[in-house]
């Protein structure tokens, strides 16, 4: 028996496939997908997401495969889109910030708070109930998370360009990452690649803000703000005072530097969790 865990995030998708014992049989990262299959470029990004995933995992095949995506939505089409490639297998299918949630808690434990290419919290009750906060999509806001905080430097990248002001080195870095300073460039670089490039900008931020860059660490400190605003709003969504919290996502990752502004804005320790979620659907699968 092998079941198959898939990990589809708007950075990459991770996946794992382990054995009847839940031992890993095989993994790896591809790019990535999401869950609006009933747009053309998200089914056909997610079509080429399994025609790659059936070449590594060549003549193995899942038993079950346990699914959790970014932008969960249409799932008799995921579904099918499963089927297609492997017929027998049961399929599981979720939500990615449900799939992390519970690789850390049980249900009605916690809030998990994620921040990658966009930020969410979630809360899943005893009775399985999902209940989120934020997550609503770039256009709306994903505020704090990793494609925020590159449209800032992107914006604070324009703003210098049309005030005729010499680049400070936030803005020289940006500069150099889009191919140019000047609009056709960065216009080029936004509307001519997905979000997650926009996204990948953020090492860069980071790196300016260690520097000693002011707008740099502007745009740090505002990010911070708002996942703290997200933090309260889903406590207050929960109603349950004193709830542990946990939080995940690259944006929390060791010298980006946003969780120490975290930790300060909440004046107490933050949990960080990055576990292997691919790892854990696959180990669901087995039980399921």
């Amino acid at each position: 028996m092998l079941s198959l865990g898939v990990d589809g995030g708007a950075s990459s998708a991770k996946w794992c496939l382990v054995d009847e014992s839940g031992a890993v049989v095989k993994q790896g990262s591809l790019p990535p997908v999401d869950g609006h299959l009933y747009r053309s470029e998200s089914l056909e990004k997610f079509r080429s997401f399994t025609k790659a995933l059936k070449s590594e995992l060549n003549e193995l095949t899942p038993d079950v495969i346990s699914l959790g995506i970014t932008g969960f939505g249409a799932p008799e089409l995921l579904e099918s889109e499963l089927n297609s490639v492997y017929p027998s297998a049961k399929v599981n299918l979720s939500s990615d910030i449900a799939l992390a949630y519970y690789s850390i808690f049980v249900p009605g434990q916690g809030v998990f708070i994620y921040a990658g290419t966009g930020s969410i919290a979630i809360h899943i009750t005893k009775e399985g109930k999902e209940i989120t906060v934020g997550g609503w999509g770039y256009l709306l806001g994903d505020e704090g998370a990793g494609y925020w905080i590159g449209r800032e430097a992107l914006r604070h990248l324009l703003l210098q360009i049309e005030s005729n002001i010499e680049l400070d080195e936030l803005s020289r870095h940006i500069a150099d990452a889009v191919g140019g300073s000047n609009w056709s460039s960065v216009r080029e670089f936004v509307y001519g690649k997905d979000r997650s490039a926009v996204a990948a900008l953020t090492p860069l931020v980071s790196r300016a803000a260690k520097a000693g860059v002011l707008s740099a660490n502007a745009i740090l400190e505002g990010a911070a703000q708002h996942l703290v605003a997200l933090v309260k709003r889903a406590q207050n969504t929960v109603k349950t005072e004193g709830i542990p919290l946990a939080f995940g996502g690259g944006i929390f990752e060791e010298g980006v530097g946003i969780s120490e502004l975290v930790e300060s804005c909440l004046g107490v320790g933050i949990r960080i969790s990055n576990g292997d979620y691919a790892l854990t659907a696959a180990r669901f699968g087995v039980r399921s």
